[in-house]
């Protein structure tokens, strides 16, 4: 693993070609910084996840719907007559407003809660993804890193 930087940003460090174009080892090591940044640990040493930490179940609501839609793409590809062959853009439209949705949740209980940075680095991406499936499963193996780094860092269950 790499070292976690206490001066990481998420919003300043986002970068667009991550979701328009490819991920590269920048984009792995921001990932990684972001699955820290919501556990809210001090350290990497660190045993237990802040107060403000983001939960697992509070990620994993929201990544259940992006794998739902990635699925209806993949589906969709493989059958090319489908009328419906568009759906999945549909969805994703929607993706947003349960974003905001779920981390309102959040911080009507806690107002310093990650969840907050958490939803503005999902909304930049999903701007980026537009109708391009391309994009869509660029999005989808991005979402899936900060699950992963999340989970890497002890993610508050």
């Amino acid at each position: 693993m790499n070292v976690i930087d206490p001066n990481f940003n998420p919003i300043r460090e986002f970068d667009p070609n991550w979701i328009t174009n490819k991920i590269d080892i920048t984009g792995i090591n921001y990932l990684e910084n972001l699955g820290f940044y919501l556990c809210d640990k001090k350290q990497e040493k660190d045993t237990f996840p802040g107060r403000d930490a983001v939960t697992v179940s509070q990620i994993r609501n929201i990544f259940g719907e992006v794998k739902r839609i990635e699925s209806n793409l993949t589906n969709n590809k493989a059958d090319k007559e489908n009328e419906s062959k568009d759906v999945w853009k549909q969805d994703f439209l929607f993706l947003r407003p349960k974003i905001a949705y779920a981390a309102a949740r959040v911080l009507s209980r806690s107002r310093n809660s990650r969840i907050k940075v958490f939803k503005d680095v999902l909304e930049k991406a999903h701007e980026l993804v537009g109708d391009d499936d391309i994009h869509m499963q660029n999005f989808a193996k991005f979402f899936e890193a900060i699950v992963a780094y999340h989970k890497v860092y002890g993610g508050k269950e």
